[in-house]
């Protein structure tokens, strides 16, 4: 996987759209919806594209990740809920 990063003058970590798709594993539709969600969205606009922080990274990898939790905890209760009647 390529992953496409900048550094700022701040020496802080940005990611361009594409390359958090990519490592969140969402398509681009869910992410777009998440990052517009986000209160302490941080992005830098530079040559046209929407660099991203790694902050804003990890707040969109932890809710996602809870979201897939959640939704294999459902499928495990109501696996086992199916195997009990």
């Amino acid at each position: 996987m390529k992953i496409v990063g900048y550094l700022s003058e701040e020496n802080d970590k940005l990611y361009d759209f594409d390359t958090l798709r990519r490592l969140i594993g969402s398509s681009k539709s869910k992410l777009h919806r998440e990052l517009h969600k986000l209160q302490h969205r941080e992005f830098v606009k530079y040559k046209n594209q929407f660099l991203y922080t790694e902050r804003t990274m990890f707040e969109i990898m932890e809710k996602v990740l809870f979201e897939r939790l959640d939704k294999i905890q459902n499928e495990y209760y109501e696996f086992s809920n199916d195997k009990k009647h």
